[in-house]
């Protein structure tokens, strides 16, 4: 039984280990204007890297981009820490927890009714806050790995929901 659990951490992310990875999901945000709510869906496509401080600590970059939807679209940048729980050689679990920048651009337009023109100009806005969550990661091979998270983000852009599924490689 200890030969068994001592080749378990064989497999498992080590110190000093460096990933890179792409991503892509949903991201769901329920904004708050005054009386008004509105809930926002878009889609995103990003990258990230990580890095393990230990066996169990890593911190990771990441960078996700939310195209054009309704003539507003976003980059949000986040940095998170995660602590690795090694179910077996080839499963781990992880809550996150990190901070997260948004930085939003909302393109001009005009819309012409019956009562008159209305215009919106161009503008650009910075938002920040916590991200909450959890993840899941599967290891392919030694080098590489499926990922799937869930992350809170109460106060970026309103409360956002955000679900990404995530392939990386591990140097």
């Amino acid at each position: 039984m200890c030969v068994a659990l001592l080749s378990m951490g064989a497999q498992a992310q080590e110190k000093g280990d460096v990933a890179v990875g792409l991503r892509g999901g949903v991201n769901i945000t329920k904004i708050e204007i005054g009386k008004m709510e509105e809930t926002v869906t878009t889609f995103g496509i990003g990258a990230f890297g990580q890095y393990s401080l230990t066996d169990h600590w890593r911190l990771e970059l990441e960078g996700v981009y939310h195209p054009m939807k309704d003539h507003v679209s976003d980059l949000t940048m986040g940095l998170n820490v995660h602590y690795l729980f090694h179910l077996s050689d080839a499963f781990k679990i992880y809550p996150t927890v990190g901070y997260g920048l948004a930085f939003v651009h909302s393109e001009g337009y005009k819309v012409t009714s019956a009562n008159g023109e209305i215009s919106h100009d161009s503008e650009d806005e910075t938002d920040g806050g916590i991200q909450l969550g959890l993840g899941l990661q599967y290891n392919l091979t030694d080098n590489w790995f499926l990922a799937g998270e869930y992350k809170y983000q109460p106060g970026i852009l309103g409360d956002g929901h955000v679900i990404m599924a995530s392939i990386g490689f591990k140097f």
